[in-house]
């Protein structure tokens, strides 16, 4: 019988403790979100995330910038927040629109304020924690276990690589850019592939921990990359939606809160 991985019920748990610490600081956290464009899947994603900060008692600015706008005028609005000491997180909501530069974007903002964890090294993103938290919620020994990262970003793959070693320790782990053909042998599978329902019941095997990264919308439904039918074989499972995605979001704002003590210790 698998075991659903309740991402929802675990970021609820992050956010009571946020709301309780945060209710005790001498300053609100303030977390700035960069929107640039007009793609409605990006505007869903900042809107949940203002709706997280009001939950737990964070000030959450938005601010926009047309397509047509300048790769000057966002590194401008960058380095305002970078300045700004009532702002302790920066995020610019990725994609960006054709013709901005991403890499220079993320790059220009103070290691100190990103909560995506992209320069700064003393921030975990919070897609990859979100995976390690998943990973925790099993109550498994993974240190030995056999580890599948299938991904179509590098730096995704390398970061969870990384800190899959650095924080659970897991010892034996292979990257891949699409599934392998032994993928039936592994004990863990973390996929991010973004192609719907791809990972099918033949690619695992019986009581493997599969969690499920990717996002993807059919037929005006959103969906994961596992197909239904893993759930025949899989021991552990995060479902697509209710997974990976709310964790992610209750960890950014836990990366706002991190970056915000040293400013209210000041």
């Amino acid at each position: 019988m698998t075991k659903i991985l309740d991402g929802k019920e675990i970021a609820g748990e992050i956010k009571s403790d946020l709301a309780r610490k945060i209710a005790k600081l001498s300053r609100r956290p303030g977390l700035s979100a960069i929107l640039v464009g007009d793609d409605p899947a990006s505007s869903m994603y900042i809107g949940l995330k203002e709706e997280a900060c009001k939950e737990v008692g964070i000030d959450f600015h938005k601010y926009t910038c047309g397509k047509s706008d300048s790769k000057e005028s966002v590194l401008e609005m960058i380095d305002f927040l970078n300045k700004d000491k009532t702002i302790d997180g920066i995020i610019v909501q990725l994609p960006l629109p054709k013709g901005f530069d991403t890499d220079e974007i993320i790059g220009a903002i103070d290691s100190q304020k990103d909560v995506d964890g992209f320069v700064s090294k003393n921030i975990i993103p919070p897609t990859i924690n979100a995976v390690i938290e998943l990973l925790k919620a099993t109550g498994e020994e993974l240190e030995n276990k056999k580890t599948l990262i299938i991904g179509k970003s590098d730096i995704f793959i390398s970061g969870m690589d990384g800190y899959l070693k650095s924080e659970l320790s897991v010892k034996d782990i292979k990257v891949e850019h699409q599934i392998p053909k032994d993928s039936n042998k592994y004990d863990v599978i973390v996929i991010a592939l973004g192609r719907a329902g791809v990972l099918k019941e033949t690619d695992v095997k019986d009581g493997v921990i599969v969690i499920d990264v990717g996002i993807n919308s059919v037929n005006g439904k959103t969906v994961g990359d596992v197909d239904e039918s893993v759930k025949e074989k899989a021991g552990y499972l995060s479902p697509v939606p209710g997974g990976v995605g709310p964790l992610t979001v209750a960890l950014l704002l836990h990366n706002t809160y991190q970056l915000s003590i040293s400013e209210n210790q000041k």
